[in-house]
């Protein structure tokens, strides 16, 4: 990602290019120590101020992100914005409070060893629309603000509590008694969430043999598990678990994001549920706003382990209840367009069921494809999903025969 072309003045576009694309795949902008620059973030303050007027901001523990926070809080002061800074020290504490207080935008920088990121929530603690991230990034690319000085400075209101008010919600409101459980890691998210599931009432074990295993990601949003029979479930595989204990629950309808497995359409079918994916059905977001499951990892495994508690079930059953799917990914780099490459393949597939969610999936007789376009680079990110790994290889080779082909004759 380029940085130079964000500076106090207006920038005059290349050719054929409205904006440039700060977003990647992960729906975030992330870049080295010398490409993500105060300027930068001040830059997108003052854009994302055209779009929110309400922003909330948090950084994590480092001095790096304290000062890109600050610069981005002059650059949205002097967009007019109105802004909250958090004491939320990961990123699953900023959705969370995004989501409490309905913040038109909460945006939060952290640093992943030196990589790092500028994250951003809606008021449902999801990644903003493509329609709000695009106009950030017209915005940061075509507006120039003033250059601004000590007098200029804002001073944002301040909320504090924040990690304490995510504990408690995560906890569960019934005592988990004597639930025995491990949780692997010692970042901050696993730290909390030892707390949470002890002051449930679960019994913190060290690892044995027998003991379901947790773990979560540094930035609290993403889970793996481990059951009794040491076997470790990767997101996807996470995410339709948490699906079927959600209504084994008694709900009658999820809301997950666009690229998760198409099996959770089959766990959803067996009790009669609805699976409402972001970005395809009206209403998703909503739905997100008011569920338990799925927010975060923290909020997932404690809803995960007072099911198991409540019921008296293992969780190796859980996993055996789970359809068999596999996924296999590829990375194809192309030299077309990106999105014109998505839209000749919806053309060439004709008579096969397509949905659209700025991603597209394809509904084959063997099972499904996803294929999402990268926003950092020019490469399409195709994932086959099937019963097994010979069918979900095949299906994923046969697309990107596609893509590849469809990419070569759009350069003749």
């Amino acid at each position: 990602m380029r940085t130079d072309i964000f500076h106090l003045d207006s920038y005059i576009p290349p050719d054929g290019l409205s904006y440039p694309q700060l977003f990647n795949e992960l729906d975030a902008i992330s870049g080295g120590i010398s490409e993500i620059t105060p300027e930068l973030a001040m830059s997108i303050g003052y854009a994302a101020a055209k779009t929110a007027p309400r922003i909330a901001v948090g950084y994590s523990e480092c001095g790096i992100c304290s000062l890109l926070a600050n610069a981005f809080i002059a650059g949205a002061g002097a967009g007019g914005a109105k802004l909250t800074e958090t004491d939320a020290s990961f990123y699953a504490v900023a959705a969370y409070i995004a989501r409490c207080y309905l913040f038109n935008l909460t945006v939060f920088f952290e640093n992943d060893n030196g990589r790092l990121r500028i994250r951003m929530a809606d008021k449902f603690g999801l990644p903003p629309e493509r329609e709000v991230q695009r106009k950030i990034e017209f915005n940061a690319a075509s507006a120039s603000h003033p250059g601004l000085g000590a007098a200029d400075m804002v001073m944002p209101k301040r909320i504090t509590g924040t990690k304490e008010a995510f504990a408690l919600a995560c906890a569960s409101d019934d005592k988990i008694a004597g639930f025995p459980i491990t949780v692997e890691g010692t970042n901050e998210a696993a730290n909390i969430l030892r707390y949470c599931l002890a002051s449930s009432g679960c019994r913190i074990c060290d690892p044995q043999r027998g003991v379901v295993t947790l773990a979560v990601s540094d930035d609290g949003m993403l889970l793996r598990i481990c059951d009794e029979r040491e076997r470790w479930l990767d997101d996807g595989h996470v995410t339709t678990l948490l699906a079927l204990v959600h209504f084994l629950s008694g709900a009658c309808e999820l809301a997950v994001n666009a690229s998760a497995p198409s099996v959770v359409e089959q766990i959803a079918t067996q009790f009669d549920g609805r699976i409402m994916r972001i970005g395809r059905d009206c209403g998703a977001r909503e739905v997100f706003l008011k569920q338990n499951i799925l927010t975060d990892a923290l909020r997932s495994a404690v809803h995960l382990c007072a099911y198991l508690s409540d019921s008296d079930t293992e969780l190796c059953e859980l996993v055996d209840r789970v359809p068999d799917f596999t996924l296999i990914s590829r990375e194809i780099t192309v030299r077309s367009d990106r999105m014109a490459l998505l839209a000749g393949l919806a053309k060439k597939s004709r008579g096969i069921h397509i949905e659209d969610m700025g991603e597209l999936r394809f509904c084959t007789d063997g099972g499904w494809v996803n294929i999402s376009p990268s926003r950092s680079k020019s490469a399409l990110r195709i994932t086959g999903e099937a019963m097994n790994e010979e069918i979900a290889a095949e299906l994923c080779d046969l697309f990107v025969e596609k893509a590849r082909s469809l990419d070569e004759s759009g350069q003749k």
